[in-house]
């Protein structure tokens, strides 16, 4: 077992998760890809994940944005 391997079955937390893309995230959302650049750029809205040149998004942030705007009503 590789020493990334044994570190991630030690740490529960490091479990890898598969990252969404921006068009991935922006149809769970049902909002442009757009939308999700401006929020990029002006670092509101939705947590990313920046690798090299690319973006990506974790599902459970998505979850969690989606649950924050959740209303209820009364």
């Amino acid at each position: 077992m590789s020493q990334i391997q044994q570190t991630m079955n030690d740490n529960p937390a490091m479990t890898p998760t598969r990252l969404l893309t921006p068009a991935e995230a922006a149809e769970i959302l049902v909002i442009p890809v757009s939308t999700l650049n401006a929020w990029r750029a002006q670092k509101i809205e939705l947590p990313y994940v920046h690798i090299g040149r690319l973006f990506r998004y974790r599902p459970e942030d998505v979850a969690a944005l989606i649950r924050r705007n959740t209303v209820r009503p009364e």
